[in-house]
Order: structure tokens, then sequence, then C-alpha cells
């Protein structure tokens, strides 16, 4: 692992000529009065690895804080930089921070793929603490404690594959409804009743009923299998009797399809509803909205990169010279930044898929419908105007899905939007009425009753068997996916478990370590839940032997920065894996002297074998520690500065 051998600092915040550590891999004592400008060790070492300054990255000085970094007395043309050398490997790496054409620009004296990785598994990892960033992990929201151990540990990973087979259980059960099949095979069940006077329910009885039936005939044919029942047909066909019964049969489809609709039209009510919904909420929140709209942009630029539609070192919208690489690295960055947005954003798109998939069968087989020459019979003009009328409806539906976001996009009302259910029950009851109205016309004749019965049962019996296996094979993948996203809650919540449990045990020993004797122990970190759906993570602890969260409910501000620190250090030892140093940049200011020489002691005992640059402005924690430390390992130095100098070594 990386240890430092030595840092150069030049021309960079308090830095005004050349600040030279020479650390050799030993951790380092600074001390600096307020002002002397000391954090600017932990400031270049930031912009170093990550390319900018957290603290300095606001909207005045830019989104990198590049602007603060150079020192405010260098002449354009004089040099900044960063230089690094490596114990471990010796490499030594520079970054240098100067002027091209009136723009600030950055770049790294070595450009190698082996420092992209090294830099890369860097960003990762917990290196600066400052004091202003002590209890943030603490006193963060639920939520946030969840996506930043998620992002340290890698499970965001795990969660969007978790999303993927909730996703796929909950498309399974809604094609599954949209499927209607009970009720489907019941309405076909009723007619092969209608027509024979009993059920059928196996092939054996579908042949056992037909024989029966034209057993009038005394045709020399036998119904072996319900492969035979086209030679059948064919026996007792009459040549005028052909275009009745097609058109009997397409009375009937439309008929029985009226019924399976009813459903679905109530799903895509009830889908409307919540997609208008979330629509409004979004569209009517401006800033929510232009939050969404920046993360619709990242998105597309991290599409760019990432299949090499843009290939240059360059941002593809300014086009600022920048690593591809470290472009790549921000983009992410901001997009989990936007997260909260997202979700938003991505619940409602998951409304509108689900809406249109559930318009899409009912409008193609209105398409079908209206293709087929039977509905240009003058007596089928009502009947095709219903139909258009209907298709119009959920068109109209389809159309608002579409619509995109923005404060003056307006969805039409879900009561607007309802399609009227009385076009159904007139098409519906115009099929049955022109069915009945043709069977009558044959009345008496023998043949076309038989023919027509035997018709109606092989669809109705067909239709049966087609949907029993459609039925079958959805319960059978709904039943194999509940068995998969199961196990899969099931290993997570174990791994989860038992991450926080090894992770809270570390916090808790570091905290109790510098908090020997008092009433607050047993830090943990607790998943919640809500449903199936992990919402965040919590911690709670045992104050006075009662649990209670958060911390921030009892503890003073001192402890809470124990915490904040405890958390800090045990990170450093769970995730960081490239580098064996770390900076901590005033994070003792609110301890008093007991406290600090037991902060030192944990240093000392737990942390003896990393490199650590231990910042303060407090003279007596100054004082006390270097006391304390162990020359062979530590340097402690003082650091000064003033106008000619900038900071300087004493």
């Amino acid at each position: 692992m990386t240890k430092i051998k030595s840092l150069v600092i030049r021309g960079l915040r308090g830095v005004r000529g050349e600040l030279k550590l020479d650390l050799d891999g030993h951790s380092l004592l600074v001390f600096g009065e307020n002002g002397s400008g000391k954090s600017s060790i932990a400031d270049a070492l930031e912009w170093f690895y990550e390319d900018k300054i957290d603290h300095l990255a606001t909207e005045e000085i830019g989104r990198k804080g590049l602007e603060a970094m150079r020192n405010i007395f260098l002449d354009e043309g004089d040099p900044a930089s960063v230089t690094v050398e490596f114990c471990n490997s010796g490499a030594v790496t520079a970054r240098s921070l100067f002027f091209k054409k009136g723009a600030l620009k950055s770049e790294y004296g070595d450009g190698s793929p082996e420092l992209e990785e090294y830099l890369d598994q860097s960003r990762k990892e917990n290196l600066i603490l400052r004091f202003r960033d002590l209890a943030d992990f603490i006193q963060s929201p639920k939520k946030e404690k969840l996506d930043t151990l998620s992002e340290i540990i890698g499970f965001s990973e795990v969660s969007k594959t978790r999303d993927v087979l909730r996703k796929s259980l909950g498309e399974l059960s809604r094609e599954f409804k949209r499927g209607n099949y009970d009720d489907s095979i019941n309405l076909q069940q009723q007619k092969i009743i209608a027509q024979l006077g009993r059920n059928v329910t196996s092939e054996a009885q579908f042949v056992e009923a037909v024989d029966e039936v034209i057993a009038p005939l005394k045709i020399d044919l036998k119904m072996r299998s319900i492969a035979d029942i086209e030679a059948i047909l064919a026996a007792v066909k009459q040549p005028e009797d052909r275009e009745i019964l097609e058109l009997g049969s397409f009375y009937n489809r439309t008929a029985d399809w009226t019924i399976a609709t009813q459903t679905a039209l109530e799903e895509i009510d009830k889908l409307y509803r919540e997609y208008y919904r979330q629509f409004n909420k979004i569209a009517g929140d401006i800033e929510q909205l232009s939050k969404i709209l920046l993360e619709r942009l990242l998105d597309e630029g991290s599409r760019l990169l990432r299949n090499n539609s843009f290939t240059d070192d360059a941002c593809p919208l300014c086009l600022q010279p920048q690593s591809r690489k470290r472009l790549q690295d921000d983009i992410d960055k901001r997009i989990g930044q936007l997260s909260s947005f997202k979700k938003e954003k991505e619940a409602l798109d998951g409304s509108q898929a689900s809406l249109r998939e559930e318009l899409k069968l009912p409008m193609q087989k209105i398409d079908s419908f209206l293709q087929q020459q039977h509905i240009k019979h003058d007596d089928n003009r009502q009947l095709e105007s219903d139909l258009e009328h209907l298709k119009r409806s959920l068109t109209l539906i389809d159309q608002q899905a579409l619509k995109k976001l923005s404060p003056a996009s307006k969805l039409i009302d879900p009561v607007e939007a309802s399609i009227d259910r009385a076009l159904l029950e007139r098409i519906s009851s115009f099929c049955k009425e022109r069915a009945l109205a043709l069977s009558k016309q044959r009345a008496g004749d023998v043949k076309f009753e038989i023919q027509r019965k035997i018709l109606l049962t092989k669809e109705a019996y067909l239709t049966i068997c087609k949907l029993t296996r459609e039925k079958h094979v959805l319960l059978e993948q709904q039943r194999s996916m509940q068995a998969i996203y199961s196990e899969f809650v099931k290993k997570q919540q174990e791994a989860l478990e038992a991450f926080l449990d090894r992770f809270s045990s570390d916090i808790d020993s570091y905290y109790r370590f510098m908090n020997p004797g008092e009433s607050v122990s047993g830090f943990r970190l607790v998943p919640i839940e809500k449903g199936e759906e992990l919402q965040g993570i919590t911690l709670e602890y045992s104050f006075y032997d009662e649990i209670h969260s958060p911390p921030q409910k009892y503890l003073s501000e001192s402890h809470l920065n124990c915490l904040g620190l405890a958390f800090f250090l045990t990170s450093v030892k769970a995730f960081n894996k490239q580098n064996k140093f770390f900076i901590l940049d005033d994070v003792i200011s609110s301890y008093d002297s007991n406290h600090r020489k037991r902060f030192a002691d944990l240093l000392f005992e737990k942390f003896s074998d990393y490199q650590i640059l231990l910042l303060t402005h407090e003279r007596d924690c100054f004082d006390s520690i270097k006391e304390s430390v162990n020359n062979d390992n530590w340097l402690s130095w003082e650091i000064r500065w003033d106008k000619e100098q900038g900071i300087y070594l004493d």
C-alpha cells in the first residue's frame, strides 16, 4: 500500500513559493495558528486526487474551486503545482495548475494508464477528514447514510440488481393480470356448455362430444383426435354456409374481446391517474424539474463517453480540455448526487412504461378488427364507428404519456381521459344480436346447426387450451422469479447485516477508546426497511441502558465529533486498499485535554502502521501530542506565514 515519500507544493493556496515536506513514509504532526495556511497541505492533496476542493467549490468561486487554488500573489505565468513522490514505487507525479488563453487548466505530468488506475481507486477511499466534515455522516438523514455506505462498499450495484428483479416480478404480475385468464377461460367454457350441454376439459371429452353432435348425420367418419376436426367439418360443409359462419365467428370474437377488455380499461384508468399525479408533481416543481433535466443532460454525456461516440480528451458540451476518464468520474458523481430527483423521474418513467404497455394490446386488437373485411359490411357501420371511437380514446391517453416534462406541459384530467364503458356495452350487445340473427336465418337446417356447433366449440376449446398454457407458463415464471427474488433479498440482507455488524463493532470500539467509562456505548448501524425495500440506515446506541437513535438526540457536539472520527477511521481500515496514509485537518478542536490524549493514543495504538498527517491550530494539543509521539515514526513541524514567503516551515 502507498505512503508518501515527499510532497512539494508550489504556488497553491497559502504557499507562494515552495513548501517541501520530506516525509519518507513517516507520520507528520503540524502546528499552525489560525490563518497560517496549514490547511493548504490538505487542500493541495485533495486537489491532486480529486481535481477540486469541496469546501471551495461554490457557485461564486466555481464548480471545482480552482479559481481559489492559485496563490493570489502569483503572476499569470508563474507555476503552481503539487508533486508527490511515493515510497513503495519511487514514482514521482506532478499536477500543474496554469493559465492557457486566459483560462485555468490543470494536468498531470504523467498521463499513463497506471496513474489513471491508481487515481481512480484512490478517489473511492477516505483520505482526508476536516473538522467541518466530522459529523456529516452521523447527522445525515437515513437515506444519505445508506447512499454513502452503498457507494463505499459497492452495495449500490447490488441494490440495482434487486430493483431489476423486483421490476421483473412486478411486470410478470401485471402481464398475468392483463391476461385475465380465469374470466376468459370461464367465458369459453360457458360457450361450450351452451352448445353441447356439458363442459369439456380434455381432448377425449371433446372427441366424444363431437361424435355425439355428428351422429344424426350418419356420416362414415368418427373422431379419434382433435386433428380429425377439419375432415369432419369438410364432410358436413355446405357452400352457402361459409360466409355466414365466418361472419358469426367474427361477431363472437369481438363480443368475447369486449368482456375481457373491461379489466384492461380499469387498469388503464388506474395507471393514468397515478401517471397524472406523478407528472404534475414534478412539472409543477421548477427546481426539481431543472435538476431532472440536468440529470438527463449528464446521462447523455455519460452515454457519449461510454460508447466512444466522443473520443477527445475534452468535455463534449463545452469542449474544454479534460481527461475523459476524469470527466466520466465527475459526471457519474454528479448523477449520484441527483439520485433522489432521479428516483422520482424513474418512478414517472416506470408509470409511463406500464401505462403504454397496458394500452398496447387493446389498441392492437382494435386495429385487427378494423382491418377485417367483415367490418366493411353496411350493417356494421355503427360497429366500425364505435371501434374507431374507442381507438381514439386510447390514442389520446397514449399521447398524454408521450408528453415531455416542462412547466408548460399539461395533461388532460383523469376524469376526461376515462374511457366510456358504454362503448364496450354497445359493441358487445350489437355483436351478440348480430350473431343470434345469423343463426336464426338457417333455423331448421340440421347440417348448418351441427357445423356451427362444431366450429363454436372448436374455437372455444382451442382458446381454452391456449389460455391454459399461457397461464401455466406465466405462473411458473412468477414462481421462479419470486423464488430468485426472495433468495436474493435474503442473501442481500444477510450480507448487509454482517457488514454492518463488523463495521459497527469498530465504530463502537474506537468511540469507547476515546470515551471510556461513559453511559453511551453499543453503537450499531441498523438497516431500515419498508415493505421489501431498503429505505435507509440509522445509528442506534445505548444511553443509560436504553436504545436510542439518532445520536444527535442526546450527544453533545464533542461526542458527535468523536463518533464522526470513529466512523472515518473505521472506513479507512475497512475500505482503503490502495493508500496507507490519511490526513486529519483540525479534527480535535472541540476536545478537552483528556479526549485529546485518548485520541492520540488511539492513533498510536490502532493506526501505528499508517502514515498520518495531523494538522492542528491548538498549541496545547500540538505540544501534548508531540510529547507522546515516537520520534522514530513521527515528524513534528510548525508552519508560519508571511507576505514575502507565504507558508514556510519553522
